[in-house]
């Protein structure tokens, strides 16, 4: 089992970035949260998760040990495949996933690709007893879950998601523009920071 890798990015991609380590380069998987903190040629430890199937061998990395333990939770999920896992990383922060499972919050779930009602509610059900059982470097308030609501009920970054911006991106966005301008100019300023 690979732990982590250290090394020099020499390529990124859409979703994965390639790490040289002693001659060798590695495929590495992310999600586009963690994959956006990285510039090609800095060197990096990227924590891994190797994923075996009769077809295909992966490695899939992650900034920090909290989103690989998130990440390892979510695939035992059933109908959570790897490729879904990624896609809510990517989507939602680590603390959000955690204080919508534990406060049973679907909803917020939703909001990453490919999961639904049913699925939000089946991550809850099967990952709420198992997610309190383990250590995380960030510490979390549940009431921090209200804050997240309120944000996701913006009109603003609701308006940017229908244009096909992710959650996280939307976000980090909205947090760089004045928050006195009316919805409309967030939005115009929205997107010129995400380069539309």
């Amino acid at each position: 089992m690979i732990d982590y890798i250290f090394g020099e990015i020499v390529e990124k991609y859409n979703d994965n970035v390639v790490v040289e380590n002693n001659n060798m380069g590695y495929l590495i998987r992310m999600p586009l949260r963690d994959l956006n903190d990285y510039s090609i040629g800095n060197s990096e430890k990227i924590f891994t998760r190797m994923i075996v199937r009769e077809d295909d061998i992966s490695l899939y990395g992650f900034k920090s040990t909290d989103s690989r333990i998130l990440f390892d939770l979510l695939t035992t999920v059933s109908g959570i495949g790897p490729k879904v896992g990624i896609g809510i990383l990517s989507n939602l922060t680590d603390s959000e996933i955690r204080t919508a499972i534990l406060n049973e919050q679907k909803e917020i779930l939703m909001k990453a690709p490919g999961i639904g009602k049913k699925t939000g509610e089946r991550i809850i059900l099967e990952l709420k007893d198992k997610i309190s059982k383990y250590e995380f470097d960030e510490n979390i308030e549940l009431d921090e879950v209200e804050t997240i609501k309120n944000n996701d009920d913006s009109p603003a970054l609701e308006a940017l998601l229908t244009l096909g911006y992710n959650s996280y991106e939307s976000k980090k966005a909205l947090e760089k523009v004045d928050s006195s301008l009316d919805i409309s100019s967030k939005i115009k300023e929205a997107l010129k920071l995400l380069g539309r």
